[in-house]
């Protein structure tokens, strides 16, 4: 079955599959330092893989709402929520597939009674997953495990190792000019990052348009890649891992809620998340004017018509409470905050360029962070969508 998402003038511009991601792929200390998560603070976030969610838990906020139009994406989050309600500590990263398991099916069996019938039904489909573990076992992760094991033959293994020794800022500089970037790293990209093969993965063709002067996708990637082999320290940087090796290099170098020392806050606050399945524009506005502290809102404009993102903002706008936290990315389309609202949702430029250059996950074109003022009147115009 395929979920879609559907522009307004009817286009399909991005096919949500079930169990697109386990994981997310947006770097939770961009999220961290864009939404500066208080205690008391009513969040709103897109779920993807569960994982920042999980991770908000730890700034101690009053409730999080986890919205994502694909349902199975929901039932992600609810599988790791029981997971972490029924198993001890060393059982759920069993679970999770970081270590190797010769029994997940008994580890499911001790965390049914935590899942409803029909989060038992639809995981009792997923043998695959329950048995290899979640981590890196979505649509996307798949594809990026692919990737990096081509990437891994023509780079070679030595060439591989060598990017992750540690190395100085100045010495990780020298080995990306020097070592890693090669005329095969730029022939991968040709070969894996084309329209072709990236709608395969879930994105059709008019969803790629650029406005970084690449002439292509696999230009515009690989110029981000570039940041993230050469600018971004890789020491900590558990996204390059996953994508070059299709795993965690260690067990220091994981998200939050995959980390010993978090896990009994975290599982003592699970009772705080309240998953919805929906769109986020129809959940913001059955919502109470000003009643969100903080919206982790993804690259989920993209999904979206220039009038519906006007609409989202407005949204926002509405439901913001005074001084309220933005954060959103843009991976390939440009989508930017309505004119009219920009007076009220105002960007913060410098910590934007911030977020943009010290993304660990760096394959997003925009990270961009906003504040939420006062309330400022001016006669608002729906666009005309042309």
């Amino acid at each position: 079955m395929k979920l879609w998402r559907k522009m307004e003038n009817e286009i399909d511009q991005v096919a949500l599959f079930p169990l697109v991601f386990t994981h997310n792929w947006e770097d939770p200390e961009s999220d961290h330092a864009a939404l500066r998560i208080q205690h008391g603070d009513n969040i709103m976030a897109i779920t993807s893989g569960g994982c920042n969610v999980l991770g908000f838990l730890l700034f101690d906020p009053e409730i999080i709402y986890s919205i994502d139009i694909n349902r199975a994406q929901s039932y992600l989050l609810a599988l790791k929520i029981a997971a972490m309600k029924a198993l001890e500590f060393e059982e759920f990263i069993f679970f999770s597939g970081i270590k190797e398991h010769s029994n997940r099916s008994g580890l499911y069996d001790k965390i049914k009674p935590f899942l409803n019938k029909e989060l038992i039904e639809f995981w009792n489909m997923q043998s695959k997953i329950i048995h290899q573990g979640f981590v890196m076992n979505g649509k996307y992760e798949r594809f990026i495990r692919i990737a990096g094991k081509i990437l891994t033959v023509l780079q070679g293994k030595k060439r591989v190792r060598g990017l992750f020794n540690d190395k100085s800022q100045e010495e990780q500089e020298v080995y990306f000019d020097q070592v890693w970037n090669t005329k095969r790293l730029h022939f991968i990209f040709k070969l894996l990052f084309n329209k072709r093969m990236l709608a395969k993965r879930g994105l059709v063709s008019d969803y790629f348009h650029f406005d970084d002067g690449s002439k292509s996708f696999a230009e515009s990637f690989y110029n981000r890649s570039r940041k993230g082999f050469r600018n971004i320290p890789i020491k900590g940087n558990y996204f390059l891992s996953l994508y070059l090796q299709g795993k965690y290099r260690n067990q220091d170098e994981v998200p939050a809620y995959l980390r010993k020392e978090n896990f009994d806050i975290i599982k003592s606050r699970l009772d705080r998340i309240k998953i919805i399945t929906t769109d986020a524009q129809s959940w913001l506005d059955s919502m109470a004017p000003a009643s969100i502290d903080c919206f982790a809102l993804s690259n989920i404009c993209e999904l979206m018509s220039e009038k519906d993102t006007y609409r989202m903002f407005d949204a926002v706008r509405r439901t913001a409470r005074r001084g309220a936290r933005v954060i959103f990315r843009n991976l390939m389309i440009p989508r930017e905050v309505p004119v009219p609202f920009q007076k009220q949702i105002v960007i913060d430029e410098l910590l934007s360029r911030k977020l943009y250059d010290h993304d660990r996950s760096f394959v997003y074109g925009k990270v961009a962070a906003y504040r939420v003022n006062d309330r400022v009147d001016t006669a608002l115009h729906i666009v005309d969508d042309k």
